[in-house]
């Protein structure tokens, strides 16, 4: 007796991706970042208040708009967000929609490494800094999938190679170990 399945009851394979989802992508790794870029300060207030999901959707409309395409292929009501302290550090961590291709990422890390002075909002030396950190989704050359531990620095992108499991613990972990 034949006992596969018959063609037309076979599961569809999952259609495996091989280049990131363009909203994903660049919510996460420009977005995102180039947002707190403009006034760090502003940044951790508005996410850590009630105005938190207006700005997140304020957020994904950027990354639409920068894209010239409504945000069709990533649910947005998957992005969660936790506000913290990592070390002495504020932190924001995103937990991005679950990524289905390399680059996309499991998260991102935003800490408040520094900020101005009382007294010194016009010097531009006392600017409050940021460092901000992704795992991403990646592939190993047998085709194993990994995760990929990364920081924006100066506008360049730094990749130091296989990250931790993908979980806030363990995201967080590699980031203590990094700053």
């Amino acid at each position: 007796m034949f006992r596969g399945a018959m063609f037309w009851n076979r599961k569809k394979a999952r259609s495996v991706r091989t280049e990131p989802r363009e909203h994903h992508y660049v919510f996460a790794h420009y977005t995102v970042r180039e947002v707190c870029e403009q006034d760090p300060l502003q940044f951790f207030s508005i996410v850590g208040s009630p105005e938190q999901p207006k700005f997140l959707a304020w957020l994904w409309e950027l990354t639409a708009k920068r894209i010239g395409a409504p945000v069709s292929e990533v649910n947005t009501a998957e992005l969660s967000v936790t506000t913290g302290r990592v070390k002495d550090c504020p932190a924001i961590i995103f937990r991005m929609p679950p990524p289905e291709a390399s680059a996309e990422a499991h998260f991102v890390a935003v800490l408040l490494t520094s900020s101005p002075e009382p007294g010194d909002a016009g010097n531009e030396a006392s600017r409050a800094q940021f460092r901000y950190f992704t795992l991403e989704y990646g592939k190993n050359l047998d085709g194993s999938t990994r995760t990929v531990m990364c920081e924006w620095a100066d506008g360049a992108h730094r990749n130091f190679g296989d990250g931790p499991a993908a979980t806030t613990e363990d995201f967080i972990g590699a980031v203590e170990r990094r700053i």
